[in-house]
């Protein structure tokens, strides 16, 4: 992997040798091109990068390869943009954030947004990351979030009694610069008109709101202040054609936030995937203690309640397949790095997260717009962002396979350098799509 100012070029199919920076263009050669938008992929593509664009891309008899450009045989390859991840935390010291967020790169995740637990003092590494400063994903924050009482002890949140007080706060987040605010919309809950001042302070400040839903009458009472960006999905009743509708006219965005949930017994499940070492790398020391637990292993996996708790995941599916079916947005967040849970790891969840949306009745296209081009749009709030897709002109930042995703999903994961050749992991996602 080398990066080029605000450009990625993460091979998981293989160490690639890259010239230094600014030296000389790039051309990957051969790749399957998979660009983002959702469009069908190109055969023997080239894409043509230079600094820290991307300068063309397209089938290899339609682009001109530079003279003396670097050339990257990707034959047999795939090509698609860095992943994104809408919905992580990483309250953590300086020298462990730098850690998480190069596990992250890693697995190809080269944007990502931290909702809700950052303390002011950590607030500027973020915006480091956005400047060529730290090799790190281009990272964004909500500094600390509101909530009353969780989303665990001792959680660096705002919780204010008053509009007042309410107000404050969103003005020290703007001092700080923070890039959004985020609301837990849990019980117990702030009081209407404490959450109407923060709604209204950050319309005024120009600071987006992102908000962890899980009821319908709080979806309501958030988008009809404005509210469009929403971590969770209501989960208190079934999807209904009025609430896509109105999701729709509303332009409402969900991060369903699936690897999180999975991850309390996923890993347990797929013991090759858990013994890789970068699968290691990507988790907090407690959840490595955690995972490793023989004891809770088993705990987990004879609970007489698993299977109903795996059934009550999947009764999310028929809401994104009804909300995306219907053009309503949704995207990845997987909740990495969460400290309440701690099993749920930087990189790979992202991946997981795809799989779990083809499982739910989104095309491997679909899934994967959703992780990049559909992301990037969330978090920018713009439907041409500079990220994100496979396009001239747009940041480089790109993740190179050595499978096929737009023909079998599982395959959005290491493939040669990581999974011993047993194909537990594939075997899986094979028997979840049946």
């Amino acid at each position: 992997m080398k990066r080029f100012v605000g450009t990625f070029l993460v091979a998981l199919a293989g160490a690639i040798s890259l010239p230094a920076q600014g030296t000389t263009p790039i051309a990957i050669v051969g790749a399957r091109l998979i660009d983002g938008t959702g469009a069908a992929p190109v055969d023997d593509s080239v894409v043509v990068v230079e600094a820290d664009r991307i300068r063309s891309a397209g089938r290899r008899a339609r682009i001109q390869i530079p003279g003396g450009a670097t050339i990257v045989d990707a034959k047999s390859q795939v090509l698609l943009p860095g992943l994104v991840d809408v919905h992580c935390h990483i309250n953590q010291p300086p020298e462990d954030m730098k850690r998480y967020w190069l596990a992250q790169l890693r697995w190809g995740v080269t944007t990502m947004r931290a909702a809700g637990n950052d303390k002011p003092e950590t607030v500027p590494f973020f915006r480091q990351t956005r400047d060529g400063t730290l090799l790190a994903p281009r990272s964004y924050t909500a500094g600390q979030g509101f909530s009353v009482s969780g989303p665990y002890a001792g959680a660096p949140v705002f919780r204010p009694a008053t509009r007042d007080e309410a107000r404050t706060n969103v003005q020290s987040l703007k001092a700080q610069q923070v890039d959004f605010i985020k609301i837990w919309m849990t019980t117990p809950k702030f009081p209407p008109d404490v959450i109407a001042a923060i709604i209204d302070e950050g319309r005024r400040q120009g600071i987006p709101i992102v908000a962890h839903v899980t009821d319908v009458a709080s979806l309501h009472q958030l988008a009809d202040q404005g509210v469009t960006d929403f971590l969770h999905i209501p989960r208190d009743q079934p999807v209904t054609p009025e609430l896509v509708a109105y999701a729709k006219s509303k332009r409402l965005t969900f991060a369903p936030t699936l690897a999180n949930s999975d991850a309390a017994w996923f890993y347990y499940e797929l013991p090759d995937i858990l013994n890789l070492p970068m699968l290691q790398d990507a988790l907090y020391p407690r959840g490595r203690q955690m995972l490793g637990d023989a004891a809770r292993k088993a705990q987990t996996l004879s609970a007489p309640d698993l299977s109903q708790r795996k059934a009550r995941l999947r009764d999310a599916y028929p809401f994104i397949k009804a909300m995306s079916d219907a053009g309503v947005r949704i995207v990845t967040g997987t909740d990495c790095g969460a400290e309440a849970s701690q099993i749920t790891p930087f990189g790979h969840a992202t991946h997981r997260e795809v799989q779990m949306f083809v499982e739910a009745g989104m095309s491997p296209l679909a899934a994967i717009r959703a992780a990049t081009l559909d992301a990037a749009r969330v978090i920018t709030r713009a439907e041409d962002p500079e990220y994100g897709s496979i396009r001239a002109g747009k940041a480089a930042d790109l993740l190179l396979l050595d499978a096929d995703v737009s023909v079998g999903i599982c395959h959005l994961r290491l493939t040669r350098n990581a999974l011993p050749d047993t194909g537990a992991h594939a075997k899986y996602c094979v028997s979840q799509l049946r």
